[in-house]
């Protein structure tokens, strides 16, 4: 099969915060107090590099970002009537990796945060929460885009949009927060690769 591939580079503008959810056993006797402050480092996304941990990017997260851009710009397709490009974001480009940031998950920091109890906005009771924190970041990837009619002007628009007004991970732009904003620091397009088996 063959597709366009566009190697990024994507560096923070704002701190990228996580919130994997994980199924770290609790502790007979222990509070949910407790348990965070002991487990809050389980949410980082970690994956093995060249023999060593490394916080990672899930890839959907970067796909669900450049998606919800296109659906934010509500650019239309030239020639296509009242056609966005949503749909082809959506399903014409994948990531076949998680973009690992190059960072050790033990030298992350952590932020506390007062969040609802119940994870739901407004509902009520506070309770401090703790995230890991990242400052500083950068990642480079491919992006194999599947459908030709998202050239290498609409990809990088949408790129950039998905930088400034979405954002990844927790506490972003498109869920009302300031983290995982990001500028594009670089952008190779090659047209028309075979995707290797």
């Amino acid at each position: 099969m063959k597709a366009s591939i566009a190697t990024v580079t994507l560096e923070g503008i704002t701190a990228y915060s996580q919130s994997r959810q994980h199924d770290e056993p609790k502790l007979e006797g222990e509070s949910h107090e407790d348990y965070d402050k002991r487990t809050w480092r389980s949410k980082q996304s970690i994956e093995l590099r060249d023999g060593k941990q490394t916080v990672v990017i899930p890839a959907h997260g970067i796909h669900q970002a450049i998606a919800a851009a296109a659906k934010y710009s509500k650019r239309q397709i030239p020639g296509q009537g009242k056609a966005t490009w949503t749909k082809k974001f959506e399903a014409g480009i994948t990531l076949l990796e998680n973009p690992a940031l190059g960072i050790d998950p033990d030298a992350v920091n952590v932020v506390t945060i007062s969040a609802n109890a119940d994870g739901i906005r407004g509902s009520g009771k506070r309770v401090p929460r703790r995230f890991p924190i990242i400052p500083e970041w950068r990642a480079t990837f491919d992006v194999y885009i599947l459908d030709p009619i998202i050239t290498e002007q609409v990809f990088r628009e949408m790129l950039e949009i998905a930088g400034m007004f979405i954002g990844i991970g927790r506490f972003r732009p498109e869920k009302g927060g300031t983290n995982g904003r990001f500028k594009i620091a670089s952008l190779a397009w090659a047209d028309n690769r075979q995707i290797a088996a």
